[in-house]
């Protein structure tokens, strides 16, 4: 995989800002209800493990699959995967039918970016693509460094807890607002750091990075 990550970054090396203008990124991440963010609290000395001074957790709170996509332009569509769904081939299809091909010319994108995911790999996936002669960017396994989405995942889950969902509608409404407010000059940042990240590959050979 470091050497599959090396030729990647050897590759695009030439790459300048303007050309990752070109890139729509996306990604699926999970949002849960009570995301764990790291919390302070003031007690008296030898009540550690008191109730009145600890914060309840939920091991497995209600949650949600989403898929994104953003570019230097800002962010793109959202898709809120149905409860009880996990993505297949055909599902992957139907959303890029209702969301990669408007927004790529709206965003005015020439290249889409996905993951490795076996959905994102299988024949009708593949044969839609090619259909609709969208240019895919062949990308790296474990590659999360590389990818700015996941910067702004990071984000959107942090400003997502500040609103505290209590339940699953206010999860999903959470999530659209944090989305919509995105704005386009963080977008443009994170474009703008890919030509550093594709360096940092290079200089670790392969290996990981801060990123």
């Amino acid at each position: 995989m470091k050497t599959k990550r090396l030729a990647f970054a050897m590759e695009h090396r030439s790459w300048t800002v303007a050309d990752w203008s070109r890139v729509l990124f996306s990604d699926e991440s999970m949002f849960e209800q009570f995301t764990s963010r790291q919390r302070f609290v003031r007690r008296p000395v030898g009540k550690r493990f008191d109730e009145r001074f600890t914060v309840p957790t939920m091991k497995h709170p209600p949650s949600i699959m989403v898929w994104g996509a953003f570019s230097s332009c800002g962010t793109a569509g959202l898709y809120f995967l149905p409860k009880g769904q996990t993505m297949n081939g055909q599902r992957y299809v139907k959303l890029l039918e209702e969301k990669l091909l408007l927004h790529m010319e709206v965003h005015k994108c020439s290249i889409f970016m996905q993951d490795g995911a076996p959905c994102h790999r299988s024949k009708l996936v593949s044969d839609f693509l090619k259909k609709k002669k969208i240019r895919v960017l062949t990308w790296p396994g474990n590659s999360p460094d590389l990818n700015p989405i996941e910067n702004l995942w990071r984000q959107m889950k942090d400003q997502v807890a500040k609103r505290q969902p209590s339940n699953m509608n206010e999860l999903i409404n959470a999530i659209k607002l944090t989305w919509i407010n995105i704005s386009k000059e963080y977008c443009q940042t994170l474009i703008d750091s890919m030509p550093h990240r594709v360096e940092q590959v290079i200089a670790s050979r392969g290996g990981h990075t801060k990123y």
